[in-house]
Parts: C-alpha cells; sequence; structure tokens
C-alpha cells in the first residue's frame, strides 16, 4: 500500500456534521482519540480517550484498538489490543466516524471520498432549493389528502422555477457528479421497466430531453453496451448487478462528453425529481424502493440510509435534508393508515401502498433521530419451487409439509427476526384449497393468499383518546364467529396464543401461525409463557392445550455466512411424558452436515430422520404424499 509520495492518508468523515477532513499518516505512529494529546482528535462520547494507534511503515499500514468503545473495521470488530493489516479503501467505523484509508494520490482510493464531498455539495443545493420552495408555499400545514391536482402543479411549476435559478450555484465537479448519477437512474429505469410504464403520475412530467434526446440515447446505448446491460424482463436482476459492478469505471469523462444543453437538462431533471421526491414522495426512498434487488431498507439517521440486498448491510449515500423532512414522509405514510406517531405515540407499525412493512420509531426513543425501518413487499410471491431452489427447503420436506396443510394437520412456524418466517406461511398457505373460508390476521396485512375465499383482518391502534383499539387477540376471538375454515394468525406474540389454541382444539383443523423462538424447544416454552399472559392457568393444563393442539413445529433460521435462510427442523408434538410432564417432540427433518457424493463437500441439508408420525398413515390413505418423503 505504498503512495507515490511515500505518504498514506486517512479521510475521516463526521457522519453527524457532514465534514470530511484529511490526516495524512507522516510518522510511523499516529494516535486517534478523544484527549488533546492524540495525533488526530474526535470530539465524540463513543470515542475512547486514546481510541486506535495506526502504525505505517515501508508503506505498510496496521491498526491497534485501543478503546473500550469499539471498533470496526469493514464492518467486522476490531480485536481489542491486536494489530490489523489495512489495504487500500478499508473503512473503520468509530462511533459517528468513518475512517477511510487510502492515498490522497491515489485515483481509486480518493474517488470515494470525492463522491462523499460531491454528494454533500449536492444535498446542500438541494436543502437551499427545498426550503426556498417551502417558503413560497407553506407546505408544512398540508396532508396528502389536501394536495389535490392544482396543488401538485402549482408546487411542480415554483419548483421548476426555482431550479433554473439555482443551476449557476453549482461548480463543475457537482455538475459531472449529478449528470452521472442521472444517466445511472436513467438506465436504473429501463432495467426496471423494460416494457415503458402506462400510469402517468399526478401533476407534471419531468422535463422532457426534447432536442438533446438522440444526444441522450447515443450516450445511453453507449454505456449500455459496456455494462452488459440486456433491457429485458426476465434479466432484471442479472443487469442490476452488471450495472452496480462496471458503471464507475464505464461513465468516464469522455465518455460523458455532451452538449451544455444535453448537460443542462439532465442536472435539471434529477434536482427536480429529487426535490419533488422530498415534498411529495418518500424523498431518497423511493428509488430504493422500486430496486427488486433490495430486501430491507434501514434509515438509521438522516445521513445514513442502509439496505440489505441479501448478504450483507450495504450503505446506499442517500441522505435526507433534515429530520424534520424525514418525519413529513412517515406522516405521509401513516395518516392515510389512521395511524399517528408523535412525542406521546412515538412508535408506529404501517405498511406502504404495494404492502411493504414499516416500523417508525422516533425521538425521545430514537436518540439520533426518527428511525424507519422498511421490509419490502416482494410483488412476485415466492413458491415452493423458489424455496427448494434457493436450498431453503428439500424435496421431501417441501412434499412432507404440502400433504399436512393438505391434510388440514395444524402447523406453527418458528425462527428470529428476518428468518422467513412468513415467507415460508405464505408458500405453505398456497396449498389451502380453493373451496374453503380462509382468515388471516396480522398487525400489518403482508400475506399474499391466492385462494379467492379469503377474509383479511388487520389490528387498529387506539386512537388520540386512548379508544377505538383492536388487538390480535380481539381478531381472533372475532374470526371463530365468522365460520372459517381456517385461521392463519401473522404471528403470535402474546395472549392471543391461547386463543389460537383453542381454535386449533374447537374444529378449525389446518390452522398456521408465526412464533419468535430459536429452536423447537423454544416454541414451548414461549406459548407457556404468552398463554399465562392471557389467563392463570395450570401449566401442565396449558401443555396439554398445546400438546393437542398443535402438530408440526418447522423451524427457520437465518444463518451469517451469506444471509442464507435455511429450515432447520420440522419437529413433531409427540405428546406428554407421563413422567416428567414435558411435552415430547421428534424431529421429523432436521438441517444436518453431510458429504456431497458428487463434490466430496461438505454441505447442509435438511435431512429425514427416519422419525414417521403417527398422523402419517391418515395422510398416506387419502394420498396426499407417499413414504419415498421419509427414506
Amino acid at each position: 500500500m505504498e503512495s507515490r509520495a511515500g505518504m498514506i492518508a486517512l479521510s475521516i468523515m463526521d457522519q453527524q456534521r457532514n465534514v470530511i477532513s484529511r490526516h495524512v499518516l507522516s510518522k510511523d505512529l499516529t494516535t486517534i482519540g478523544r484527549e488533546m494529546g492524540n495525533d488526530v482528535v474526535l470530539q465524540s462520547a463513543l470515542v475512547s480517550r486514546r481510541h486506535l494507534k495506526f502504525y505505517c511503515k515501508d508503506g505498510i499500514v496496521e491498526v491497534e484498538g485501543l478503546g473500550v468503545n469499539g471498533t470496526f473495521v469493514n464492518q467486522k470488530e476490531l480485536p481489542r489490543n491486536q494489530k490489523v493489516k489495512l489495504k487500500q479503501g478499508d473503512e473503520l467505523t468509530v462511533g459517528e466516524f468513518t475512517i477511510y484509508v487510502g492515498d490522497p494520490k491515489d485515483e481509486k482510493g480518493d474517488k470515494v471520498h470525492i463522491d462523499e464531498q460531491l454528494s454533500l455539495s449536492l444535498m446542500n443545493i438541494e436543502r437551499t432549493i427545498h426550503d426556498a420552495l417551502l417558503e413560497r408555499l407553506d407546505l408544512r400545514t398540508f396532508t396528502m389528502e389536501k394536495v389535490d391536482d392544482e396543488t401538485v402543479f402549482q408546487i411542480e411549476t415554483i419548483l421548476e422555477n426555482l431550479v433554473e435559478e439555482h443551476l449557476g450555484a453549482m461548480d463543475g465537479e457537482t455538475v459531472e457528479y449529478v449528470i452521472r448519477r442521472a444517466l445511472k437512474r436513467y438506465l436504473l429505469d429501463r432495467i426496471l421497466f423494460p416494457v415503458p410504464r402506462t400510469q402517468v403520475p399526478v401533476g407534471r412530467q419531468e422535463p422532457e430531453a426534447g432536442p438533446w434526446e438522440g444526444e441522450l440515447e447515443r450516450i445511453l446505448r453507449t454505456i449500455s453496451e459496456l455494462c452488459n446491460l440486456e433491457f429485458k424482463k426476465e434479466l432484471v436482476q442479472q443487469n442490476l448487478t452488471h450495472l452496480d459492478r462496471t458503471f464507475g469505471q464505464v461513465a468516464t469523462r469522455d465518455r460523458l462528453t455532451m452538449s451544455k444543453g444535453l448537460q443542462r437538462f439532465l442536472v435539471k431533471k434529477y434536482l427536480f425529481k429529487d426535490i419533488r421526491d422530498m415534498v411529495l414522495g418518500l424523498g431518497p426512498l423511493q428509488e430504493l424502493l422500486d430496486m427488486p434487488n433490495i430486501n430491507e431498507i434501514m434509515v438509521v439517521s438522516k445521513d445514513q440510509i442502509y439496505v440489505d440486498k441479501g448478504e450483507t448491510l450495504e450503505k446506499t449515500g442517500h441522505r435526507f435534508f433534515s429530520n424534520e423532512v424525514i418525519h413529513s414522509i412517515v406522516e405521509r405514510i401513516v395518516n392515510p393508515l389512521g395511524r399517528r406517531i408523535d412525542k406521546s405515540t412515538p412508535l408506529v407499525d404501517a405498511r406502504l401502498q404495494d404492502g411493504s412493512r414499516v416500523n417508525v420509531i422516533i425521538p425521545p426513543l430514537a436518540l439520533k433521530g426518527p428511525c424507519i425501518t422498511i421490509r419490502k413487499f416482494s410483488k412476485i410471491p415466492l413458491t415452493v419451487d423458489d424455496l427448494i431452489e434457493f436450498g431453503s427447503l428439500s424435496i421431501k420436506a417441501a412434499n412432507f409439509l404440502k400433504g399436512c396443510v393438505a391434510g388440514k394437520k395444524n402447523i406453527l412456524i418458528s425462527g428470529g427476526t428476518g428468518s422467513g418466517k412468513t415467507t415460508l406461511l405464505n408458500v405453505l398457505s398456497s396449498f389451502i384449497g380453493h373451496r374453503e373460508r380462509i382468515v388471516t390476521i396480522e398487525d400489518s396485512a403482508e400475506l399474499q393468499l391466492k385462494q379467492e375465499h379469503v377474509v383479511t383482518l388487520e389490528t387498529r391502534p387506539p386512537n388520540i383518546e386512548g379508544k377505538g383499539e383492536y388487538t390480535i387477540r380481539d381478531l381472533v376471538k372475532n374470526s371463530l364467529r365468522m365460520r372459517p375454515d381456517r385461521i392463519i394468525v401473522g404471528e403470535c406474540r402474546g395472549p392471543e396464543a391461547l386463543d389460537m389454541l383453542q381454535a386449533m382444539n374447537t374444529g378449525h383443523d389446518g390452522s398456521m401461525t408465526t412464533i419468535h423462538a430459536n429452536t423447537p424447544e423454544d416454541v414451548l416454552l414461549r406459548l407457556e409463557t404468552m398463554v399465562l399472559m392471557a389467563a392463570d392457568i395450570p401449566v401442565p393444563a396449558i401443555r396439554q392445550q398445546i400438546s393437542a393442539a398443535v402438530n408440526v413445529i418447522v423451524q427457520v433460521a437465518r444463518f451469517p455466512e451469506g444471509n442464507k435462510k435455511r429450515t432447520t427442523h420440522v419437529t413433531h408434538l409427540v405428546g406428554i411424558d407421563d413422567k416428567t410432564g414435558n411435552i415430547v417432540t421428534e424431529d421429523i427433518y432436521r438441517y444436518q452436515l453431510v458429504r456431497d457424493p458428487e463434490t466430496g463437500q461438505t454441505v447442509g441439508r435438511l435431512e429425514a430422520t427416519g422419525y414417521i408420525p403417527d398422523f402419517v398413515a391418515d395422510l398416506l390413505v387419502k394420498g396426499y404424499f407417499n413414504l419415498d418423503n421419509f427414506f
């Protein structure tokens, strides 16, 4: 990692104040900490008095963690009092500071930091335009219900004029940066919507390319070919991967040579859309929600937005102008649902129009500002074939569970947060017959049942007076009066567990729900605890109820390696042990490490244990599966 000048630089990004500072490691030992006397002082309660030591010799850099507050190198914790070798482009996280390792004269290492600075420069310009717009229109008093077509048209007209007025405030580097982002946005739109969209949004369209359309097409075609993009519906994921990996290398200055008119058009259109989304849409979240390769969006603070693409968490570089803007966007989400969020009710669960699940928590509970977590709604629900292809479920276990659903066995799906419980519940529900009446009960409706006869119920929080609340337990009780063939509860996490067990025991066979627990054994303890929240019932009676109600527990887990989601157990509740009084369970399928006969490598698979439950005989007679599923 030797630089041309024999020196190595650290670029330190203060995430709270949006400030980047540079520090050259010009001596063998450099210290970073909170106290004066360190070579680099970082003022923060999250930084220890002496936090880090950097050793620099012969172009090699090592770091040693000293502080008890902890440091992360490329999102992995740095062991205390151990030296770790660093390389160009590594990222260290210390409290609210991000430290980039790089030579200031190295083109590749410099790009990350220059982009950070240009991103901040762009945000400051957009914030200036945004504030000017708010001054001309008192949008702070508006809600989305009050913004009619005429108001939208007025907002967009003023916005277009303001963008025009502020174009001269952008320096050449910022203009180039915006043009790159605008072109990437064009390509993203063509990847996501290979067939042109027919729906026209309310209000004016963004400015059209007009006389520069041919020039724009030529540039987009060149970049598309170099990025190996094919705009076909079946290649969306592949195209997104290619664009992520190659756009930065392909969209160079010489390839982006264009007329002043086209440059001005691209910058105007980019600014117009960004600020319009802040005022009328979901701000920087809008673009992320369109991306099919993103599973979750996490807003940690106004300057930190992360996404989960299925393997690791990635920082997006998107930002909000302020916490007030985040709050107004949150209100646009929750107000149409009849929910509210303020200091007296600082957390809320909601959903977007597309069904994506949203959790919001604001100060005083969230210390850094409003925090948003969005679990994206899959527009195309996964099927059992998808789970088998991903390795989440084996063919034999899938056939067995399909037979259990068809044969009306009560199934409980267990797992941790983000382990795929709801996804599996969706898949298993697809095996329910189309002639049955199904009632689904959820906090935020996200199940996607394809049957025709489905009654969808959703809980409601209390109003401002503290009245009008309807919990899952209320809805489960009410559902028993609705003549359901099956009841599906999105998640049991409280006293409603008692009502769910009673429903399973009183003629509603084939019902399903999910629960948070790490093992099938933990499920039983959790159920006992939840039933005791509802009524003071003797534990032996609770166990009898559980044993009689639940036939199968399906355990799912998220593996840290590659963020893979797997079914780890399919477990039968056998009955009550006469001696101990405990519920006896037996695994029908269990995730095991086995040697692949073809490759010779050790791999994890969901394998049959050889145990066959007593209810199998009845399902075999009815033809729901055969004995091949167990051997």
